[in-house]
Parts: C-alpha cells; structure tokens; sequence
C-alpha cells in the first residue's frame, strides 16, 4: 500500500516573480535562493515553508496559458498566531487582504489571501487541543 507521509513541495507558476517572492515573504515565508534568468528569461526561486518548499517559476508567458483559477484551485499554510484575531492584524499589517473568513475548520479557522497571479491561499490557524 501507499504511504505518502508529506508534502515536500508545491510549484506554481507565476507572472511577476518579484511581487510573488514579496507577498509570500510578507506572509512568513524564507527565501531560500533564486536562480537565472537564465537565456530563455526564465527565473526560479525556492521558498521553505515548515519543512516543505514552495517552488516559483517565472518565463515570459508562462502562467498566461491558463487563469490562476484553473491552474490550481488554493493551498493551505498552516500559520502560528495567538489567535485569528492576532493573524488577521499581522495580515492587514502586511498590507494582505484576507478575501474569506475567518471560516471555522474541525480543526481551527481559516483565512483565505489572493497571492499576486490570484492563486488562493488558505491560512489555517489550528486550536490547541487540551
């Protein structure tokens, strides 16, 4: 039987890798390196996220070959944070714009952002369980 045991990374396609790489470092995320432009324009830059990486590719045209929306419909950053209240301030102070929520999960609340190419993020704050 399978037994996937994480998700080591996600890749996405993106339009402007500079206001990308600024809005998910906005959000907590470490940069870990850039690479090119190499002959082609294309640019690739890597973020770490807890153990995983978020991994951006950048090449004229790239992401115009379908919408954000069809692409990939949003994925979820597990976030630290006193409370939501705590998150959504740190959000408004980052100059992010929470599009949805807080929605209440079994396992907390979640606010979902629109990064730059209009890709849902889903932002999950977790309860402590007692």
């Amino acid at each position: 039987m399978l037994r996937p045991k994480a998700l080591d990374h996600v890749g996405l396609k993106v339009d402007d890798l500079d206001k990308t790489l600024y809005f998910y470092q906005a959000l907590g995320l470490e940069l870990l390196r850039v690479t090119g432009p190499k002959s082609d324009g294309s640019r690739i830059a890597v973020l770490r996220v807890g153990a995983q990486e978020l991994n951006v590719f950048s090449a004229p045209g790239a992401s115009t070959v379908q919408a954000a929306s069809e692409r990939i419909d949003h994925f979820c950053l597990e976030m630290e944070a006193a409370s939501p209240e705590a998150l959504a301030a740190d959000l408004r102070h980052a100059g992010i714009e929470v599009v949805r929520g807080p929605i209440a999960r079994r396992e907390g609340k979640s606010f979902f952002v629109l990064d730059p190419d209009g890709v849902h993020v889903e932002l999950l704050l977790k309860q402590e369980r007692g």
